[in-house]
């Protein structure tokens, strides 16, 4: 039964958050990445889940049809995903593309979540001094332009500076992978770039502290690309050496844009994972 339908719950400070649901089996709640929402990220791997999963595409607050807040903490992204998570009433897989800090940090804060799939975990305090620079530059600019709503010149300004600075690969860059990410999340750029300046101004490594990691006791899958940026396999190998349970699998070929690109590839890795570790749950 794919017919889609739809789940609402609200957050601890009243937001509602809204979740488009499809397929039958157990339940898989996936979270947005990167500026865009939960259908936009997952367009390619959920035709494939709900074939054996009962698919949460669930937004955030101020993403697809959740509502607005003026609050973007990071806590209260965690709250978000909780809240949400613990209405379906059943142990859930959580799926995260990127922006893993919150999915992750839900494990710790809810038993509901009984297994975790991560698509390259992005943690911008790990990077180094000089790919940070690259990234603060390439988000001023975006910023900027953002600030003035110029949307359109925002997403080609962040497209351009990460494909210079490899963090996207040319094909990812040129294929339609990145672009139709970016054109399709456009209207979330400037939310985007507050949340990312929340996070940033947070104290310490967060989610990425050994500390919290090692409190991550559900199984985590972390998948990354052959071909992605040193930088995003050197946070996946990160993850795995602290947490309790890991799993790594590398797609060939793929860059940071794989859930885009080799849907088939990633989504097979998920369902045999969540196969095992959700299902007996």
């Amino acid at each position: 039964m794919n017919e889609e339908r739809i789940h609402r719950t609200r957050s601890e400070d009243g937001t509602e958050l809204v979740g488009r649901v499809s397929g039958q089996g157990p339940p898989l709640v996936l979270v947005p990445a990167g500026p865009g929402d939960s259908e936009t990220t997952w367009r390619f791997a959920i035709p494939r889940l709900r074939e054996r999963f009962t698919c949460h595409a669930m937004n955030t607050r101020g993403r697809g049809l959740s509502g607005g807040h003026p609050e973007h903490t990071p806590d209260r992204l965690v709250a978000d995903i909780t809240a949400y998570v613990e209405s379906i009433g059943d142990p859930v897989g959580l799926i995260s593309g990127g922006n893993v800090e919150w999915p992750l940090v839900t494990t710790n804060a809810s038993p509901a979540v009984a297994a975790i799939a991560a698509w390259e975990p992005i943690f911008d305090k790990l990077l180094s001094e000089a790919d940070a620079a690259v990234l603060a530059d390439v988000f001023g600019r975006v910023g900027a332009l953002a600030a003035e709503q110029r949307l359109e010149e925002a997403a080609q300004a962040w497209l351009e500076g990460m494909a210079a600075a490899g963090f996207y690969t040319p094909e990812d860059a040129v294929d339609g992978a990145a672009p139709a990410f970016w054109q399709a999340a456009v209207s979330n750029i400037p939310l985007f770039v507050h949340q990312e300046a929340l996070a940033a101004d947070a104290e310490g490594l967060g989610p990425a502290d050994p500390s919290v990691l090692a409190q991550v006791t559900a199984p985590v899958l972390l998948l990354h690309g052959s071909r992605t940026h040193p930088a995003f396999v050197d946070m996946v190998r990160h993850v795995a050496t602290h947490v309790a349970h890991p799993q790594v699998r590398e797609i060939p070929g793929a860059g940071h844009f794989g859930i885009y690109t080799e849907p088939a590839a990633v989504t097979d890795e998920m369902v045999a994972f969540f196969a095992a570790n959700l299902v007996r749950a």
